[in-house]
């Protein structure tokens, strides 16, 4: 096997390679490799625990959230603990859920709503008591709570507050990293914030098991108090020469800035297709770059979910069409568009032609047989 007690010269490059991407002061922070999203986050929390000075362990998430599939990770992940087959005793009494910035469908709708759903965490922080928070952890774009971006100044405040009582910002950049939105190489710097601790994965290695954390010197220093920590495969030789050669053809490649045209002339068209009569359906299309949602209704007005519309047109895009998409949100009628940066204008006309097709076939379609469809 492989051992990070021993560090070749790939792994250690690609650390560099890594932290460039970062603004300060992570840019001159520690990357810990692993092997997925799973494994990183729950790294992460390990590393805020070891970094609050008054052994904290309250951790602030918000609703509909998923940080992946080990036992911590569970935990701050409200997508998962709220299944029914917890019975109701999914959520640990360490970790406070606030209300997710949904700016379509939630609470808060206005201009105003960064400010008003940041009152949420703000709040769980005054209530947090003597010992304060440990962590506030949120992913910089919401996938699986149905493709939210969060709304202007948002994270702003949420930070604020957080180390303000000694808790420290984790950001889950594990489906928005590497310049999925175009913009940016972490969906975060949209906000013009910087977390305390990053982590990423799955298309670090394009396919192959590697994902990062990455924390400021000062966690860094703090979680070497021990105990000790070692990974056996995360970060090894070949991993590591898959993720520089990702980096190397995003950068070669120009994918971010084709995220930004591309993306944009995808928000365009469907956007376009809601004003036809076959887009009747569509409610709302949001996201940037190549991160976008397409939230169906069957009412504009109420805004009533089109879940078994949406499942429909998910599995008739891959059987008739050989397009894969998925489906997110509270109510399973968010279509998730991501797909790889390379995307052309060419394949988004494909897509777009394609959606039209199979949306105006719904409206004879029989959905009283329609199960969801899983993705």
């Amino acid at each position: 096997n492989t051992n990070m007690r021993s560090l070749p010269p790939t792994v250690c490059e690609l650390a560099r390679r890594l932290l460039s991407t970062f603004p300060p002061p992570l840019r001159d922070g520690v990357v810990f490799f692993v092997n997925s999203g799973s494994e990183a986050n729950d790294l992460a929390l390990r590393l805020a625990r070891a970094a609050n000075a008054k052994r904290a362990d309250r951790t602030i998430v918000v609703e509909h959230a998923y940080h992946g599939h080990t036992i911590a990770a569970l935990g701050i992940s409200p997508y998962k603990f709220e299944h029914a087959s917890f019975g109701g005793r999914g959520q640990p009494d360490w970790v406070t859920q606030c209300p997710a910035p949904d700016t379509y469908r939630g609470l808060h709708r206005g201009p105003d709503a960064g400010a008003r759903y940041a009152e949420y965490v703000e709040a769980a922080c005054a209530a947090a008591g003597e010992r304060g928070v440990c962590a506030f952890v949120i992913e910089s774009g919401m996938s699986v709570a149905g493709v939210l971006l969060p709304p202007h100044g948002y994270l702003e405040r949420c930070y604020a507050a957080v180390r303000s009582i000694g808790g420290v910002c984790i950001a889950d950049e594990v489906q928005t990293g590497f310049g999925r939105l175009g913009s940016h190489w972490w969906a975060f710097e949209q906000q013009y914030v910087v977390p305390d601790i990053v982590t990423v994965g799955k298309p670090f290695g394009n396919g192959m098991p590697l994902a990062a954390v990455v924390a400021t010197r000062a966690i860094s220093d703090a979680f070497a108090a021990g105990p000790e920590y070692f990974n056996t495969f995360g970060g090894n030789p070949v991993c590591a020469a898959a993720g520089l050669a990702v980096l190397d053809v995003v950068e070669r490649k120009g994918l971010r800035d084709n995220a930004v045209v591309v993306g944009a002339a995808l928000m365009r068209a469907l956007a376009s297709l809601a004003q036809h009569k076959a887009g009747r359906l569509i409610g709302d299309v949001r996201g940037a770059g190549l991160f976008v949602g397409v939230e169906f209704v069957r009412d504009r007005a109420s805004r009533e979910p089109a879940t078994a519309e949406t499942s429909l047109l998910c599995s008739r895009l891959k059987d008739r069409h050989r397009i894969l998409t998925s489906i997110d949100g509270p109510h399973n009628n968010v279509m998730v568009i991501k797909p790889p940066l390379c995307f052309t204008a060419r394949q988004v006309r494909t897509l777009v032609y394609a959606m039209r097709r199979e949306l105006a076939a719904l409206a004879s379609a029989d959905l009283t047989s329609v199960s969801h469809t899983p993705t």
